[in-house]
């Protein structure tokens, strides 16, 4: 009897292990089925990935084979990688002497840091993308003027560089062209107005001795001796007029020769040159006034030019202001630079022509309040300085209010 028990208690020991089995069974299937199914779609998901990008490879492919630009792949050491045969033509060489090379290797002497730059800016700086015009050698030993855009791109391990090359060579040749021609114009008024100078000042000193004999003729109070006087005035204003042009004129051709800058006390400098700054302001009733900076301001300038701009400035400010108005110079230190207002309050600047203002015989040309002419070269010529001296300079205005012009220059040391 006892031996039956203990049978029956064994095999019921073995179920409950076999039960427990089962279920640990059970468990480690759903656990096996459930990795399966996740790798399965892990799977899919991979060859989805690699499908896209077999896609995205082909399309790649298409468009850089396909395309009518030069189109190049360089590494970080700007060896080139890969060329389409739109490059291959413009240069001249074939995809195998151009593969493997570097493209400095292929600069005109004369560019070859463009590409130094493009690779520092792409690699050393981490700058995404960048932009050179730059000038390659053929195959031929002619020029090559292209345009170059190069983006950082990820290509499994490695960053590379996707370079379009756009030939650009027509545009240079009349840029060049109109460059010489420019400076053959600029050559011709030069020598022009230098010519004329010398009939001109004849013109004045007869119209001043003309002038005088009809004064001193005894006739001075008869109609035809008036009449007289006032055309030797209308001719006395025209040569003035004239001068002024041709004095604008000579001083824009020699705004390319060398210039000399000194460090100047620029408070001091202005308050010196407005003693006769200052004459036109007088004699037409216009206030003027200087504020100074509380603290000497060194700017690093060319006294002949840099008066020649606070000369124009304020005789705008002058001629646009009128009667009994006011022309206020103020400086003043922002940062480590030197800001100069020229402010007035006259008639100001219709806000149609404040964009022509600095252009060359700007269409914004007016008479001023009391009839002055102005060459239309004023502040053309002001601009010019300005650039000259690195600096910046921009206007606020409104018709009725009047015009602020502020000149900026980078604060030098005495």
């Amino acid at each position: 009897m006892q031996s039956l028990n203990g049978s029956k208690e064994y095999s019921e020991e073995k179920y409950r292990q076999l039960v427990a089995e089962n279920l640990t069974l059970r468990a480690e299937n759903r656990s096996l089925r459930a990795e399966v199914s996740d790798a399965l779609f892990k799977l899919e998901e991979q060859i989805a990935i690699e499908t896209q990008y077999k896609e995205s490879q082909s399309r790649f492919q298409t468009i850089f084979s396909k395309s009518k630009l030069g189109n190049k792949i360089i590494a970080p050491d700007l060896r080139i990688i890969q060329v389409n045969e739109a490059l291959q033509t413009m240069l001249g060489y074939s995809e195998k002497e151009l593969v493997g090379s570097r493209v400095i290797d292929f600069a005109h002497q004369d560019f070859a840091h463009h590409w130094l730059d493009l690779q520092d800016h792409l690699w050393s700086r981490k700058i995404p993308s960048f932009q050179i015009e730059t000038c390659l050698i053929r195959k031929d030993g002619t020029v090559q003027w292209c345009q170059v855009t190069s983006i950082l791109f990820r290509d499994q391990n490695s960053t590379l560089g996707y370079t379009i090359v756009e030939d650009i060579k027509e545009r240079k040749e009349l840029e060049l062209k109109n460059k010489t021609l420019f400076e053959a114009q600029e050559t011709i008024l030069h020598m022009v107005a230098h010519d004329l100078k010398n009939p001109l000042n004849n013109i004045r000193l007869l119209g001043g001795f003309l002038k005088e004999n009809l004064v001193n003729s005894g006739g001075a109070g008869s109609e035809e001796t008036k009449e007289n006087l006032t055309y030797t005035t209308m001719i006395a204003e025209t040569c003035e007029k004239a001068f002024d042009i041709i004095k604008d004129l000579l001083f824009i051709g020699n705004m390319n020769a060398p210039v000399v800058l000194e460090p100047v006390d620029v408070s001091a400098f202005i308050a010196s040159e407005l003693s006769h700054l200052s004459v036109d302001a007088k004699k037409k009733g216009v206030a003027m006034a200087f504020h100074p900076s509380e603290t000497p301001l060194f700017l690093l300038i060319n006294r002949e030019k840099f008066t020649r701009a606070l000369e124009n400035l304020i005789s705008n400010a002058v001629k646009f202001t009128k009667p009994g108005g006011q022309v206020t110079i103020s400086l003043k230190k922002e940062n480590k630079k030197v800001l100069l207002q020229v402010r007035d309050n006259g008639i100001g600047i219709p806000e149609e022509l404040q964009g022509s203002i600095f252009d060359k015989f700007t269409k914004a040309n007016r008479q001023g309040t009391e009839g002055e002419n102005t060459t239309g070269l004023g502040l053309f010529i002001v601009k010019q300085i300005v650039d000259l001296h690195k600096g910046k300079i921009w206007l606020e205005s409104q018709e009725g209010i009047g015009t602020t012009f502020f000149l900026q220059l980078k604060e030098a040391q005495p």
